[in-house]
This record gives C-alpha cells, sequence and structure tokens, in this order.
C-alpha cells in the first residue's frame, strides 16, 4: 500500500509541474527580456588568483542585506575565497556597498530576472578573468551558515577526487547536484562545456523549469566529461543516518533530513525555505544548533 502512494504521490508531482508549465505559458504575454546591469562596482579587495573566486548570488526584497549574507560572506573570505556579489535587488544602498567592498572584489547589482543561473551568467560575463583564478565556486544566500568552523572547506574539496563538488545531491527527474552550492575545479571552470552551458542560458521565469533545465541540466551535461559528487550525498547520508520513510527520488536532503545532518553529520547550511515554507520555528532551530555544538548564533539567524 505504501508503495502505491508514492506511486500515485510521483504522478501527482509530475502532473502538477505540467499543469504549472501550461498555466505559466498560458499567461506568459511576452518573452522575457534578459536582464541589464545597473552597476558594478569594484570592492577594495585586489584578486589573488592563487585561491578560488566565489560568484555569490542574493535577492532581498526590501534591498537590504541581511546579517545571514553578511555572515556568509565572510566566512567565505575567510575561508579562502576571493567573491563577486551579484545582487538582484531594485537598488544597493551606500551602507551595504561600503560593507561589501571590505569583503569582495567586485560587486555587480542587475535586474531581478532569469534566478540565480542567470545571475551567475551575468557574474562570469562581469568578470572575465575567472578562468585565471585556482577554482570557482556558484553559492547562493538561499541557505543560513555555515553552521561549523568553514577554514578548512577548500583543502577538503580540492582533495575531493572529483571535479565538482557540490554539498548535496538530489535523485528527482535525475540525478544531480543541488545548485546552492557548486565547486568548480580549474579543469571545470576552464573548459568549454563550461562555457558553452552558460552561454546557453536563457531567461526562465517558472522556477520548476530553471531545476529541471539548468540545476538538473548542469550535472547531466558536465558529467559526460567531469566527475561529479557530494560531501553528504544521498546515498551516504541517508544509509548513516538510518532513514527509509521516502523512496530515494522523492527525498530534499535538505528538507526531509536536515535535522541529523545538522546533529549527526556536522552539515554546515540550513535551508531558509525551511522557515518560510514549512514553518520550522526558531527555537527548534536553536535546539538542533545547541544539541550540535554549532558556532551559530540566534541573532544571525532572526535579523
Amino acid at each position: 500500500m505504501k508503495r502505491l502512494y508514492w506511486h500515485y504521490k510521483k504522478i501527482t508531482l509530475e502532473l502538477k509541474y505540467f499543469c504549472n508549465v501550461f498555466r505559466f505559458l498560458l499567461l506568459k504575454k511576452k518573452s522575457y527580456k534578459n536582464p541589464i546591469v545597473r552597476c558594478a562596482h569594484p570592492g577594495n579587495l585586489v584578486p589573488d588568483y592563487e585561491r578560488p573566486v566565489c560568484f555569490f548570488c542574493s535577492y532581498d526584497k526590501n534591498s537590504t542585506i541581511k546579517r545571514n549574507v553578511y555572515h556568509y560572506l565572510s566566512e567565505l573570505k575567510l575561508a579562502g575565497f576571493d567573491i563577486i556579489f551579484i545582487s538582484s535587488s531594485d537598488t544597493l544602498y551606500d551602507a551595504d556597498l561600503k560593507k561589501l567592498s571590505s569583503l569582495c572584489i567586485k560587486i555587480i547589482n542587475r535586474e531581478n530576472s532569469g534566478y540565480d543561473f542567470y545571475g551567475w551568467k551575468i557574474g562570469l560575463r562581469e568578470y572575465p578573468y575567472y578562468p585565471m583564478h585556482r577554482a570557482l565556486l556558484l553559492a547562493n544566500d538561499s541557505v543560513f551558515g555555515p553552521l561549523f568552523s568553514f577554514k578548512d572547506i577548500i583543502a577538503r574539496l580540492e582533495n575531493e577526487n572529483a571535479d565538482i563538488v557540490g554539498m548535496t545531491d538530489s535523485l528527482q527527474f535525475h540525478p544531480h547536484l543541488q545548485s546552492y552550492f557548486l565547486y568548480c575545479k580549474k579543469s571545470v571552470s576552464t573548459s568549454q562545456e563550461f562555457i558553452e552551458f552558460f552561454n546557453k542560458i536563457k531567461v526562465l521565469e517558472f522556477k520548476m523549469a530553471i531545476v529541471r533545465k539548468y540545476e538538473v541540466g548542469f550535472s547531466q551535461s558536465l558529467s559526460r566529461r567531469f566527475k561529479i559528487l557530494a560531501l553528504y550525498s544521498l546515498e551516504n547520508s541517508s544509509s548513516q543516518i538510518g532513514y527509509s520513510e521516502k523512496p530515494k527520488d522523492l527525498i530534499d536532503i535538505t528538507h526531509d533530513l536536515w535535522k541529523p545532518l545538522i546533529t549527526e553529520l556536522k552539515f554546515p547550511f540550513l535551508k531558509k525555505r525551511l522557515v518560510a515554507k514549512r514553518k520550522i520555528t526558531i527555537e527548534e532551530i536553536s535546539a538542533v544548533l545547541i544539541e550540535s555544538d554549532s558556532n551559530y548564533t540566534i541573532e544571525i539567524l532572526v535579523d
């Protein structure tokens, strides 16, 4: 009976997706234009090509940069990343520009269209020196963290026997790395496959289409030549935690396993969507952070 339930669940999800696609196409009155870059400012930091460069996408409906974002950027800088900050908020205020300049080598503000993949495309175009860097990280502000020390993260990523290393993976639609954290070694970031993938990115405004075409597509297209790996893979993590409630191709590891991931496996991130969509309380998160001995404070999270 349980097997039958999950079978119908998959069919329902597929039908919901195609209904949403149809509704989106019906309501779409004109083709979307490519977002323009409103401004690009140099940061106060000088690029160091021995360091990997991080293209960090961010958005806030009130055009403010929250404390949790500054914390993440600071930890990336301390870990050894040069940072290109790509904002799709309506504006960047002078106070934020000043703070960002002390953390970044470049700050870009663009129109809010095309989600993060188009943001990364703009970042790669606006900072053409990225192939000179040691490696490249694609990241965004969809997570709280890092919840634990990040100081050795570059060494850990570089030492993995893979060309592209993500934090987590998924079997939904097709096996792929989840796109909130994608570390690409130099062999990848300088490859024709990488360049062609981002050259072909267009503006899509339907989120699940972005997931299928670009998040899944990134792993599909690049894995033909390069080895990909997740530090907290679904296979290993679910086995260690002993989770077997859902079929693996329906599990979102960052949602379904968020508590044991943090408390047992010291996973360094918490998806913001958990708080927004699943109504996880601050008290519940606080208890998990205390149990896991995280150095991430509730004051950073609730800002």
